[in-house]
């Protein structure tokens, strides 16, 4: 072997050693630990904070069991901060083994058009999850039932979707419920009863017409109640008691009245009501209301008449004298 041919030999050797370090390189590169490999869950994509939080971006993936494959791959580290599934056209339903034995934080899916979260589907997360979001698809199915196994979960967003029937809904941690922009026409009374610590219920463009008495009247941490872009033409005694401070959002409905001996205990604890969009009469019925100046501060701004004078631009002493 000439000297020529031995260092060409050296040459080789010493680049594919270079090769080989440089391909091990790029390779650790990808892999942000502890994220998995990229290669086996592509094309999701994981990312990991400083503080090690690792997220999980899946918007991209094309079937539901391209899902499973990838949550059945080799993932070391299996506690994720958040799942994010953002205007994807492709997955409609999210069945039990799908996110295999990874669990979730937060899970994002918005935009797309899931059907159905089946059973158990979230079930790897009933400890870990605080926050599930749902807004914006097609869902008709969903697993209400596990809700009280949900241990963590304080935010539930499920507006924008095709429920119809209502839930049975009890949790003994739910801090948010939104069901917005479904196909609800009615709430049965205890259709919130069992959410003992709830905050919020927005309930906004649905087809409700009728609240029963009791639907709203004992749940003591409840502040903000959004029932906006429904049908209600009246709101029945004891159907929401117990309201003080905080939002009472009415706008755009039927009312025509508002009768003192329900409206009054709203303002007189000091809560918001919004009222822009109803045909008040503004007859004797608000004379209650348009004399106190402290009650009109917390009707919104901009309430009109069903003729469109403005509730702040009527005179007090009109009703003092009349009614």
């Amino acid at each position: 072997m000439t000297r020529v041919t031995i260092l060409n030999a050296i040459l080789a050797l010493a680049l594919g050693s270079c090769a080989s370090a440089a391909r091990n390189a790029t390779e650790d590169a990808l892999r942000s630990l502890p994220c998995p490999d990229p290669m086996d869950i592509y094309p999701c994509v994981c990312t990991v904070e400083e503080d090690h939080k690792m997220d999980m971006d899946c918007s991209l993936v094309e079937s539901e069991d391209q899902l499973a494959r990838i949550f059945s791959s080799d993932i070391p580290f299996t506690k994720f901060r958040r799942l994010v599934i953002m205007n994807n056209r492709q997955l409609k339903a999210l069945r039990s083994e799908d996110l295999g034995v990874a669990s979730f934080e937060t899970i994002f899916i918005e935009g797309g058009i899931l059907e159905e979260v089946l059973a158990q589907a979230l079930s790897n997360s009933y400890s870990s999850a605080t926050y599930i979001d749902l807004k914006d698809n097609r869902v008709s199915e969903f697993p209400f039932q596990e809700l009280p196994l949900f241990t963590s979960l304080r935010s539930l967003k499920l507006s924008m979707n095709w429920l119809s029937d209502f839930p049975a809904l009890q949790s003994s941690v739910l801090q948010h419920i939104e069901l917005d922009q479904n196909s609800f026409n009615s709430i049965p009374a205890d259709g919130f009863t069992s959410l003992m610590n709830v905050e919020t219920i927005s309930f906004s463009n649905n087809h409700l017409q009728m609240i029963l008495p009791g639907t709203f009247s004992d749940l003591p941490f409840l502040r903000e109640l959004h029932l906006d872009h429904n049908r209600l033409s009246q709101i029945p005694q004891g159907a929401i008691a117990g309201f003080k401070g905080g939002l009472l959002n009415l706008k755009e409905n039927s009312l025509k009245v508002l009768e003192e001996e329900i409206f009054r205990p709203f303002v007189q604890g000091g809560t918001t009501v919004a009222l822009n969009g109803n045909p008040l009469s503004c007859g004797c019925d608000i004379a209650w209301l348009v004399v106190n100046g402290a009650f009109m501060d917390l009707i919104s701004e901009g309430t009109t008449c069903s003729d469109g004078e403005f509730l702040s631009d009527l005179d007090p002493a009109i009703f003092q004298d009349l009614c």
